[in-house]
Order: C-alpha cells, then sequence, then structure tokens
C-alpha cells in the first residue's frame, strides 16, 4: 500500500521543509488546513507556515483561523489576534481558492489516517 500523497493544483516546493516535514501530514501542520491554505496561497516558505501551525497549537487557537495579527508588531510584548476565516474579507476567488485547499487537506489527512492504519494492523 503506497503513502498517500498530496498534491495540491497551488503551491509546490513550499510544501516541504527539509524533504522530511510534509506541510500535508497532520502532525506537522496540527489541523490547522486553513493556515497551511493561506499561506499556500500567499507562497509562504514552509519553515514559516509550520511556525504558524505550531504557535496556534500552543495558544489553544481555534482550528479555523487563517492568520495572526499582533496589537504592536514592534512591542515585544505583542498580544496576538487570530484571525478566523468566518471573517475573511477577501475576494470570492481567494475564497474559494483557500476552501478547496483546506478540503484537499482534509482528504488527505484521512487517507493518511487510514494508511497508517492499515500499515500498524499489517505490523510495519
Amino acid at each position: 500500500m503506497n503513502i498517500p500523497v498530496f498534491y495540491s493544483r497551488y503551491g509546490g516546493s513550499i510544501q516541504w521543509r527539509d524533504g522530511q516535514q510534509h506541510l500535508a501530514d497532520p502532525a506537522v501542520n496540527h489541523g490547522y488546513h486553513h493556515i497551511v491554505a493561506w499561506h499556500i496561497l500567499l507562497g509562504s516558505n514552509a519553515y514559516y507556515i509550520i511556525d504558524r501551525c505550531t504557535e496556534a497549537k500552543a495558544a489553544s487557537a481555534p482550528k479555523d483561523v487563517f492568520s495572526c495579527d499582533t496589537m504592536d508588531r514592534f512591542d515585544p510584548t505583542e498580544r496576538k489576534n487570530w484571525k478566523h476565516w468566518g471573517t475573511f474579507g477577501g475576494t470570492d476567488q481567494v475564497r474559494e481558492i483557500v476552501e478547496s485547499i483546506v478540503a484537499e487537506l482534509d482528504r488527505h489527512t484521512k487517507a493518511l489516517a487510514t494508511h497508517r492504519a492499515a500499515m500498524k494492523g499489517a505490523g510495519r
């Protein structure tokens, strides 16, 4: 049984970090698919996206956040302000693209979980 591969129509090499951690892996994105999708669309590097997902997990941010603003970017005591996807004020085209990537990530996560369960059951 082959490992499921995540193919997005948007982004490419930015989805990898050191060839080891793939942004579609739930162990890496912690279920923050909107953060991954948004930053793939923006062209962010994998390390940046992984750091945002880790930061969201550490802050117990809701899974539908896609970005984080700060009250004062130059103040070391900055407060985080997470943006929820439901409040996205961009164009319908951008919304469709992000939601398409999120749907692809959701499908991949399910396929990967099924694959890992089968491999565990097979004793591999």
